[in-house]
């Protein structure tokens, strides 16, 4: 575990330190973090603020955002299952609903507690997606159902926590080695789904994180129940006093992931944190 947090503070400080001594600055410490590495905090964006994710996976195809439509709700566009779909063997939109509530801000050992929904109906039966370790395939409605709570120490560590549910109407597995070829599926399959994440935020260019969940998640390897996943990796604002906004407002997340399905044995890892998408956070 030490080594792992050695990784993560070299790799960034290396590539993109940085010295603060210019006026326009947009601290990474002031980000509103919604999932963090594929964790989920209770946060929520300001009315009016947004963040576009671009994930080079899904190019030339928009990925998502969030916007802010009060102080305590977010939304989120899942721009890819809309725009995707339509060029899909499905030829049609695929509808993807994502809601997030804020119910409080912590207040002395009283933690920020929210709640997040999500929804999303499949036409018909959909490869998501399919590598050299296993193949998954979903079909129908998913849902999921995640109150979480966060508390922050310092302004410097966060620490957040998730207990709730996940449905998904049809869920097929298929691991794809030869040596160990097992498919195996799910219908009308309700499933708890748990999330722990730690983030650390030690300077205004750099954050590192580390989490384990079990259950769907939102980022990678997203919306399939019944997988455990401990992931780590940092996040960077490597033009955070740049002259300019839309550069002043990148960011990027490097993950690495580690994702175990055990209904088939098989793992989908990407050990070392060099796993990215970029984003841009534009505060009202």
């Amino acid at each position: 575990m030490k080594r792992i947090w050695i990784i993560l503070y070299c790799i960034p400080t290396c590539l993109f330190g940085q010295a603060d001594s210019i006026q326009k600055i947009n601290s990474i410490k002031d980000d509103v973090y919604l999932h963090p590495i594929d964790c989920i905090t209770p946060y929520t964006l300001k009315k009016g603020e947004w963040i576009y994710n671009q994930s080079i996976q899904t190019l030339p195809f928009p990925s998502w955002a969030f916007v802010g439509i009060t102080n305590k709700l977010t939304a989120q566009i899942d721009l890819l299952p809309w725009v995707f779909g339509t060029f899909s063997e499905l030829k049609k939109p695929i509808p993807s609903l994502n809601f997030r509530y804020r119910f409080n801000e912590q207040k002395n050992l009283i933690p920020t507690i929210g709640v997040e929904t999500m929804f999303v109906h499949f036409w018909d039966t959909l490869q998501r997606f399919e590598t050299t370790s296993l193949t998954m395939w979903e079909n129908g409605s998913y849902f999921h159902f995640k109150p979480s709570i966060g508390y922050r120490i310092k302004d410097k560590w966060d620490v957040n926590l998730s207990v709730g549910v996940d449905y998904i109407e049809e869920l097929i597995m298929k691991n794809n080695d030869s040596l160990n070829s097992q498919t195996k599926g799910f219908t009308n399959s309700w499933n708890p789904n748990f999330s722990i994440g730690i983030d650390y935020r030690p300077s205004n260019w750099v954050s590192y994180h580390m989490g384990y969940s079990y259950g769907s998640t939102l980022t990678y390897l997203e919306n399939i129940p019944r997988k455990r996943q401990f992931n780590y990796g940092f996040r960077i604002a490597p033009f955070y006093k740049n002259r300019f906004s839309i550069l002043r407002n990148m960011r990027a997340e490097l993950v690495a992931i580690n994702g175990y399905f055990s209904d088939i044995d098989a793992n989908q890892s990407f050990p070392i944190p060099v796993f990215p998408y970029f984003y841009w956070q534009w505060s009202k």
